[in-house]
């Protein structure tokens, strides 16, 4: 009787035979699909992850030493759950956000949770996210009109017959590769994730889902991420 081990080896290779064949016959992708099951995926996920972990140690190369407990089974969990999100973002910005949060618990010791909690929401986001959550965030202080007081970003298409009126900082122009379309939707989905609020309900004259303001969420997430209205 053939060892088990070989027994073993050999169906488990006949099982990969014939899922190979079935997926090079697939028109088109076959050959790529091919390629990441035969490890492309994993070389793919690998770079990913040596790059975060690059970016990891440029931010760590000066600190004079750590606060948190790398002990703790919380940092492995946020290690594990970082690296998680890291293989799956096609974005080496986004990557060196991921960094920012972990250099930052271990060197000032937050709570666990709250750096959970700032990676989670860093995965939900993609980098458009962030540059318009940067721009709005950068938004000057309104001199007057009916947003007197207020960093405010709009997205125009206001009407103006309100006497005193001054349009305020345009997402538009700040973010000129972003088409109108793209700005509202992220928009809608910064609001839906509780980072911006529609400073344009309830004001006279003011459409709906065009004024924005960064709320205290925005703000405390900006701290996690670092430098977020200069980029990665």
């Amino acid at each position: 009787m053939e060892p088990t081990a070989i027994a073993t080896a050999r169906d488990r290779y006949a099982e990969l035979y014939a899922l190979r064949a079935a997926v090079q016959v697939v028109p088109y992708v076959g050959g790529a699909l091919d390629t990441l099951l035969a490890g492309g995926a994993a070389k793919i996920q690998m770079e990913r992850v040596t790059d975060f972990l690059e970016q990891l140690a440029d931010r760590l190369a000066d600190v004079e030493g750590v606060a948190a407990s790398l002990e703790d089974d919380a940092f492995a969990d946020l290690v594990l759950a970082t690296l998680d999100s890291v293989a799956r973002s096609r974005s080496s910005n986004k990557r060196a956000r991921f960094a920012a949060i972990l250099s930052r618990q271990v060197v000032e010791s937050h709570s666990w949770d709250e750096a959970e909690r700032a990676a989670r929401l860093l995965a939900d986001l993609e980098d458009v996210h962030l540059q318009v959550l940067g721009a709005v965030l950068a938004a000057p202080v309104a001199p007057g009109g009916g947003f007197e007081g207020i960093r405010v970003a709009s997205i125009p298409k206001v009407r103006q017959s309100v006497p005193g009126f001054m349009e305020p900082y345009s997402l538009t122009k700040a973010l000129p590769a972003l088409d109108t379309p793209t700005l509202r939707m992220v928009c809608a989905e910064l609001v839906g994730k509780g980072l911006l609020h529609d400073e344009g309900i309830g004001r006279l004259d003011v459409v709906a889902m065009t004024q924005f303001v960064a709320t205290d969420l925005a703000v405390w997430f900006s701290e996690w991420l670092g430098r977020l209205n200069e980029g990665a």
